[in-house]
């Protein structure tokens, strides 16, 4: 794929934060894909009345959701704002799993549509039942780890509250808007917003754009071929070449990273 943001390690992207031209070049190709797949997913195809308590428009819906969460996702980190994005990175994955749970239609499933239709909250647990009775434990195990690692920044935990602040003298804490004392309020270059941020954030981004494409012939929505189209049609001819070379990843893993440090092999 054209920009080299498309699965791209989080961890390797926070350490090499400074490659501007691939960020930007995602970042055009992302909101041409987010207005194909829209469209594909808010046609004649996709109709149903209010009163339709189907599985189909429960899966339907929850993809809308998800694909309004990856707009916002990636707008916002556009703007630097990158505490909004990250709190929308399990929205996105809640959404989608709950999608999944009800396209498998089983007994269990099928009783929690019809209480989700009654305005009652699921909880992603009764997801992960499903795949440790339909697929595996183990796959179970996996997919609690990483709703936990992204309920981190829903919950806002001391590390996800940290990465909003650089480090001063003395070894200060600096709030990444302390700018906006001096400039204008909506003048990102006047904010402190680490670039290790948002580039790990960018590279999760993609990930889960990746993901919830390839979820989306999964669930019966769109086909693998106009997936294949509409990717296609977003992503630039030409690859914007990265400025630096890779490095040896030092630091610890990041959520959303599939990369293992030296001592971790």
């Amino acid at each position: 794929m054209p920009s080299k943001v498309w699965g791209r390690d989080p961890q390797e992207a926070f350490e090499q934060p400074f490659e501007y031209g691939i960020q930007d070049q995602f970042v055009r190709e992302a909101r041409n894909l987010f207005t194909q797949l829209y469209e594909l997913l808010n046609s004649d195809q996709h109709g149903f009345s209010v009163e339709d308590r189907s599985r189909k428009k429960a899966v339907w819906l929850l993809a809308m959701d998800a694909l309004d969460s990856l707009r916002e996702c990636l707008e916002a980190l556009v703007r630097k704002e990158h505490r909004v994005a990250s709190k929308l990175f399990r929205n996105v994955m809640e959404s989608m799993d709950l999608a999944a749970y009800f396209h498998g239609a089983s007994d269990k499933s099928k009783k929690s549509l019809d209480e989700w239709y009654d305005d009652e909250i699921v909880p992603h647990r009764e997801y992960r039942n499903y795949i440790r009775k339909h697929q595996s434990p183990d796959e179970a195990k996996q997919l609690a780890k990483r709703y936990k690692s992204l309920s981190r920044f829903t919950h806002r935990s001391y590390r996800a509250i940290l990465e909003g602040y650089s480090i001063g003298g003395e070894d200060r804490l600096v709030h990444d808007r302390t700018g906006e004392l001096f400039g204008s309020y909506h003048n990102a270059a006047s904010l402190l917003v680490l670039p290790q941020t948002i580039a790990s954030y960018y590279a999760i981004l993609a990930n889960f754009t990746l993901e919830y494409a390839s979820e989306l012939s999964e669930l019966g929505l769109v086909s693998h071929t106009k997936i294949r189209e509409a990717f296609a049609v977003s992503l630039e001819p030409e690859t914007v070449q990265r400025r630096f070379s890779a490095r040896r990843w030092l630091m610890e893993r990041r959520p959303g990273s599939t990369a293992k440090r030296e001592d971790e092999e």
